[in-house]
C-alpha cells in the first residue's frame, strides 16, 4: 500500500514537472510574442497583421494583403499568413519591381480594440545611474533621448533581425532592469 502511493505521487509530481517544462519550453512560440508582453499586459501579438506607410491604393496586389484601418501615419493589414516569426520579429523589406516597401510588425491592443505598430525605438531602464551610457556601446544602439531619472533611455535597435531574440539578450543583461517596446497607436479621444 505505502508504494502505491509512493509511485502515484511520484507520477503526479513527474506529470507536474513535465507540464511545468512543456509550458516554458513553448512559452514564446508565436513572432512578436516577447515584444507583446513587455509592451504590457494589454497586448497580444498578431503576426497576421503588418503596417507600412504605403497606403492601400499604391500597395501592389501581389502582395495579397488586406486593407483593415489606419493607427497615426501608419495603413494596418492583413496578411494570407504569418509574416513574422520569433527569428524575424523586426522591420522587414518586400520588392516589387524596382520599388521597395517596407512593413513593421503590429502587436493588437486588446483593451483598446486597436493595432499598435513595434517601432524600432525601445527603451531601456538600467539599475544604476550611468549605465544608460554603456548599452549604445554594448549593443550597438543609438541613444535617442535620456529620461529623467538618468537610469532610462529610449534608443533606435534598427539592424536587429529579432526584436524578441534582443529582449532576451537584454533579459540577460546583469545592468538592464527591463527594456520595452515604444509602440505607435491611435491616441485615445476624449468624447
Amino acid at each position: 500500500m505505502k508504494n502505491s502511493r509512493q509511485n502515484t505521487l511520484w507520477a503526479g509530481l513527474f506529470g507536474i514537472g513535465l507540464m511545468v517544462f512543456a509550458q516554458s519550453a513553448s512559452a514564446f512560440t508565436e513572432g512578436c510574442q516577447l515584444v507583446a508582453q513587455m509592451a504590457g499586459k494589454a497586448y497580444k501579438a498578431d503576426t497576421s497583421k503588418v503596417a507600412s506607410f504605403t497606403p492601400p491604393e499604391k500597395m501592389p496586389e501581389a502582395f495579397q494583403l488586406e486593407y483593415l484601418t489606419r493607427s497615426g501615419a501608419w495603413f494596418v493589414y492583413q496578411t494570407e499568413s504569418s509574416w513574422f516569426t520569433k527569428e524575424t520579429c523586426a522591420p522587414l523589406s518586400k520588392q516589387h519591381g524596382t520599388l521597395t516597401f517596407e512593413f513593421a510588425p503590429v502587436v493588437k491592443n486588446r483593451q483598446e480594440g486597436q493595432y499598435a505598430v513595434i517601432t524600432p525605438s525601445f527603451m531601456i531602464n538600467t539599475y544604476n545611474k550611468g549605465d544608460i551610457g554603456k548599452m549604445a556601446d554594448r549593443y550597438g544602439f543609438k541613444l535617442l533621448t535620456e529620461l529623467p531619472s538618468g537610469k532610462a533611455g529610449i534608443f533606435d535597435v534598427s539592424r536587429q533581425s529579432s526584436y524578441d531574440r534582443m529582449l532576451e539578450i537584454l533579459d540577460r543583461d546583469k545592468d538592464i532592469q527591463f527594456a520595452a517596446p515604444v509602440l505607435s497607436e491611435k491616441r485615445y479621444r476624449l468624447r
